[in-house]
């Protein structure tokens, strides 16, 4: 990947355009569900099947439309970045990833990202539409630093491959480059073991493709492999209708959501809003022993004091929320109305029994009286119209 991200490669056919051809019935969230940014793409027409496929262990294909792709290169480029984000920089090893916040001065999470260590560069995935807003920051923070900012959203394509073991996602990549399912088991070998745990650092894999290289970072959602795909947009349509062929279904984030739900994995985007990282289960995208960067002041004094007032749990629903809209607040209230925290993300439960959703709740609230959702507002229903714009070719593509 990395010669075609020269300033002098030869001009693309923007990403976007790649995906309408590909993509011809997929339906953007818009600001229609709280829990996935506003260029995500909610579903592909059938959100109750592709749920299914990717909780029963896929191979399934989820575009990234709302990722955003920076690259930094210059003398000060580590440096610089490990003095923005909440994670260690500095000592991530060449070739590999850690995933990391971009926080406030108050300590609360503007963007979650995944930096990436590559030999002349660092390449930041920015999640969940924050891409713009990264930009912007690393921009405002240049002064007499090395460093220099390139967006490469025209050029780049992220999808995520999730299935259900290591073999079966190397054997769709496979199929797509051929290599590709080799270094992918190479970066599998390092990766958390089942049990999920969460890990610093983890190795990437570089595999060549027609027109340059592809990055493939491999994570666990739950006891599911999860391998997110960076690549040339000119790379993108033939290796999408090999995977697709190999039997890799098409899903959109609203089948990721389903996962994280139920595997209890938030995100800062949905979750990372309603707290600090301790509060909502992002404290592994922190470092207490980095040194100074945005927001560790605040880190340090919850690591000195070492108690919670809130934290991340899971929460089962009796039915949908009350509309999908994008209400002002999610709030849970118990039986006498007091606050109690807030709904970060919510899903069909797997068993078809209700909903489950993460929620961001008091410490001291007791449950056993049960909680109610209230909804600030008058949220719309959701139907496509609500939704977003359908990402259909027009005329002239």
């Amino acid at each position: 990947m990395t010669e075609p991200d020269r300033p002098d490669a030869p001009d693309r056919a923007p990403t976007r355009e790649v995906w309408r051809s590909l993509l011809p019935e997929a339906v953007l969230a818009g600001r229609g569900v709280p829990w996935l940014a506003a260029a995500a793409l909610d579903h592909l027409g059938d959100p109750d099947g592709e749920r299914v496929a990717l909780l029963g262990g896929g191979p399934v294909l989820l575009p990234r439309l709302a990722h955003g792709h920076l690259r930094l290169t210059g003398a000060d480029r580590l440096a610089f970045v490990h003095g923005l984000v909440s994670h260690d920089v500095a000592g991530l090893a060449e070739g590999g990833a850690i995933d990391a916040l971009l926080l406030d001065h108050r300590g609360q999470p503007q963007a979650g990202l995944t930096v990436h260590r590559r030999h002349d560069d660092l390449f930041l995935a920015v999640h969940d539409g924050a891409g713009p807003a990264v930009a912007r920051t690393l921009a405002e923070h240049v002064i007499f630093d090395q460093v220099v900012v390139q967006d490469l959203d025209e050029r780049l394509a992220s999808l995520t491959l999730c299935a259900a073991d290591g073999a079966a996602a190397a054997d769709v990549l496979e199929a797509g480059w051929p290599g590709a399912g080799a270094a992918l088991t190479g970066a599998l070998a390092s990766v958390s073991p089942a049990t999920g745990a969460p890990v610093a650092a983890t190795p990437c894999a570089v595999v060549p493709t027609p027109h340059g290289r592809a990055l493939l970072h491999p994570r666990r959602l739950g006891t599911t492999w999860a391998v997110d795909v960076h690549l040339l947009s000119e790379d993108l349509a033939p290796a999408w209708a090999r995977w697709t062929e190999a039997g890799a279904r098409p899903v959109g984030e609203r089948a990721w959501t389903a996962g994280r739900v139920a595997h209890g994995v938030p995100s800062a985007y949905a979750e990372g809003r309603l707290g600090l990282p301790q509060e909502t289960g992002l404290e592994d995208r922190i470092s207490y022993r980095k040194g100074c960067y945005l927001g560790q002041e605040i880190m340090a004094r919850v690591e000195a004091r070492g108690r919670l007032r809130r934290g991340l749990r899971a929460v089962r629903l009796d039915g949908p929320p009350p509309g999908l809209g994008a209400a002002p607040g999610w709030r849970l209230e118990d039986a006498a109305g007091r606050a109690v925290g807030a709904l970060g993300s919510a899903a069909p439960a797997p068993d078809g029994d209700g909903w489950w959703g993460l929620a961001v709740v008091r410490e001291d609230a007791d449950a056993s009286a049960g909680w109610r959702l209230v909804v600030d507002g008058e949220p719309p229903r959701v139907g496509p119209a609500e939704v977003g714009v359908s990402l259909r070719p027009t005329a002239a593509s």
